[in-house]
């Protein structure tokens, strides 16, 4: 009888389980530089996922919270830069080789790129940590690559003329997600036991 009281946990625990899976990417950065006034430019970065959120879509996995964080710096002590971020599924950069377009010749992906960090103004001389946790992230999951495309736009300076180009700096990017792997009815088998 004492047997099977103490077994009764191990079952119940068994048909309630799952496996957890954290994955991050290694951490990057990234310079985006701004070669004119008011005229934004794009830089467009291939960022490949590890192996384990690569090709998950028929594995029943549950996608719990995927986010990013990183450091934005702008190091220009007169210029205030304005920066937003698009998660893209097609691309032309490389993880070797980022895209710097302009508006003259953003490609037509731009446009369903899906926007995970809104407009936002980056002052002078300034660090600022950033965390996005935009839902459109989860569809990154179970994808080999996907692009990341960052603007960058001068939007004031000081009583100084500008000296261009300038830059932001994105440092130590990186990407997080926790998955979780359900294991249902695991403990079906031994409940038909009698147990």
């Amino acid at each position: 009888m004492m047997r099977a009281l103490l077994l009764l946990p191990c079952v119940l625990l068994l048909s309630a389980c799952s496996a957890e899976i954290a994955i991050q990417t290694e951490p990057f950065d990234q310079v985006v530089p701004v070669t004119s006034l008011l005229e934004p430019v794009y830089a467009e970065v291939a960022l490949d996922l590890p192996e384990e959120s690569v090709n998950t879509q028929n594995l029943d996995i549950v996608v719990n919270e995927v986010a990013a964080s990183l450091v934005v710096v702008n190091p220009s002590p007169t210029l205030t830069l304005r920066t937003a971020a698009r998660l893209s599924l097609t691309g032309s950069a490389t993880p070797d080789n980022p895209r710097l377009y302009t508006d003259f010749n953003r490609p037509a992906y731009y446009d369903t790129a899906a926007e995970i960090l809104p407009q936002r103004d980056f002052q002078p001389n300034s660090r600022t940590p950033v965390r996005i946790d935009a839902p459109a992230l989860k569809s990154a999951i179970g994808r080999r690559r996907v692009w990341v495309i960052v603007s960058n736009t001068v939007v004031r300076s000081g009583l100084t003329l500008p000296q261009l180009p300038a830059q932001i700096r994105l440092e130590d990017i990186v990407f997080q997600a926790l998955l979780t792997k359900p294991f249902p009815g695991l403990g079906g088998a031994l409940e038909v036991g009698g147990l």
